[in-house]
């Protein structure tokens, strides 16, 4: 499989590392508005879903009594896969910063409150 290629891994770090490109932007004025917000939260979204087919790609391939996937390449998609989903954690923290603010009432720190 082609996984484990240096362009793979490379696209897979670089669209990570350039997730963060847009948090820093919004951050340079010190204030989120709904509309950067929502649009972290769509990367992220794209991000997660990127990630899902990755692993239901995998999964599918390792499947069954003869699988098309070494264990090897398995382990690079469970390590690139993991770095999508951590990188859908920017929007949580912009989420948690921006809500903590003065300008907001206090937030329970309970499931349903948020």
């Amino acid at each position: 499989p082609d996984i484990s290629g240096i362009g793979v891994r490379a696209a897979i770090y670089a669209q990570n590392l350039l997730c963060f490109l847009p948090v820093v932007l919004y951050l340079w004025d010190g204030e989120i508005s709904l509309d950067e917000l929502a649009g972290i939260q769509d990367q992220s979204t794209g991000m997660l879903a990127i990630a899902f087919a990755i692993l239901i790609t995998t999964a599918s391939l390792a499947a069954g009594g003869n699988p098309t996937i070494s264990n090897y390449h398995a382990a690079i998609v469970l390590d690139l896969s993991w770095m999508n989903n951590t990188s859908t954690w920017i929007w949580f923290i912009l989420y948690v910063y921006e809500r903590s603010k003065a300008k907001y009432k206090p937030v329970l720190a309970t499931w349903s409150a948020w």
